[in-house]
């Protein structure tokens, strides 16, 4: 089945509901600029997303380090025995009970709601089914998810959004623990893992790569945290930028040239003060009180220079 089209006339549920209602197979595929999210199907259900900025992809195995699901040095560990044995990382992990299938499992769920989450929130973009195609076909965990559920949640927490951002308007807010011990509040599961990661340094972009909850779960927690009074902004870290460096490198290079071009402005003004005397601006009065006129060609150059057009026959007659 051909199924192809921009998302500005056929919005991504529509899409999504189609291939659930067809049961397909197959990848869709959707970019916009440099974008591009790919959503597998088997028979209508979703069984893997990945999210591409350009050239930068996050490996499953990368997230399970940043998340805290596998220690660092481990991880370094399964590498080394992956170089050494050519058994695949995630087999190794698996196999060698570093994690359950069923906790792999519920993290891949939880990257294709991500996924799903960042797809919603596109108004805009190029999408194309490619019918027959396989996601992640060698990976030896095989997930579904209904369709229909993952459209209910995206588009529930795509209706939170807007009150959660607007509490929370930047990435580089860092919050701090407010010591109340009037209040008698137990935050939830998740709720406690944020808080206990709030340490007066981390910014929220910090706790989202950190939690192993994803952004908008993250930013939902916190929301909550900050709303009953468990935490509050301490200050907000100064986003470093590449284009601040371009521009001091720029201004750097432009203020010698601009001294350079100020003293030949002052150079040029200070020779025409010298050139320009009795005739208006022409003629030049030489020591050993002889008078030295111009010849007509450079008197025409500099007329030309001046007016912008030659001068007449009376006004070089007028001039010599």
């Amino acid at each position: 089945m051909a199924l192809e089209g921009d998302l500005s006339s056929l919005n991504i549920t529509s899409v999504l509901q189609l291939i659930s209602r067809e049961r397909l197979t197959g990848v869709l595929k959707i970019r916009k600029g440099t974008e591009v999210v790919d959503v597998g199907f088997i028979d209508g259900d979703i069984t893997g997303a990945f999210f591409e900025l350009g050239e930068r992809v996050e490996r499953l195995e990368t997230y399970l380090v940043k998340s805290g699901m596998i220690g660092k040095n481990l991880f370094e560990m399964i590498e080394d025995i992956h170089h050494e044995t050519k058994r695949p990382v995630m087999n190794i992990i698996i196999e060698d009970k570093y994690l359950t299938i069923e906790e792999l499992e519920r993290t891949i769920k939880f990257k294709i709601q991500e996924v799903m989450d960042e797809l919603f929130a596109w108004s805009e973009g190029e999408f194309k089914f490619e019918e027959g195609a396989l996601i992640y076909p060698k990976s030896i965990i095989k997930v579904r998810m209904h369709t229909e559920g993952l459209i209910l949640e995206s588009a529930r927490r795509l209706d939170e959004w807007p009150r959660i951002s607007k509490a929370i308007a930047s990435d580089d807010l860092v919050f701090r623990r407010v010591d109340r011990p009037e209040l008698k509040l137990q935050p939830k599961e998740d709720e406690a893992r944020v808080l206990s990661m709030i340490d007066e340094r981390r910014s929220v972009h910090d706790l989202v790569e950190i939690s192993g909850l994803g952004k908008f779960h993250t930013y939902s927690c916190l929301y909550h945290l900050l709303s009953s009074g468990q935490i509050e902004v301490a200050y907000a870290k100064p986003a470093v930028k590449q284009s601040h460096k371009i521009d001091v490198s720029i201004k750097t290079f432009i203020t010698p040239i601009a001294i350079a071009v100020a003293i030949g402005i002052l150079l040029f003004e200070f020779v025409a003060g010298i050139i320009i005397s009795r005739q208006g601006w022409l003629a030049i009065e030489i020591v050993d009180n002889e008078k030295y006129k111009v010849d007509q060609e450079d008197y025409r150059k500099i007329f030309f220079y001046k007016h912008q057009r030659m001068p007449s026959a009376q006004e070089i007659e007028g001039a010599f």
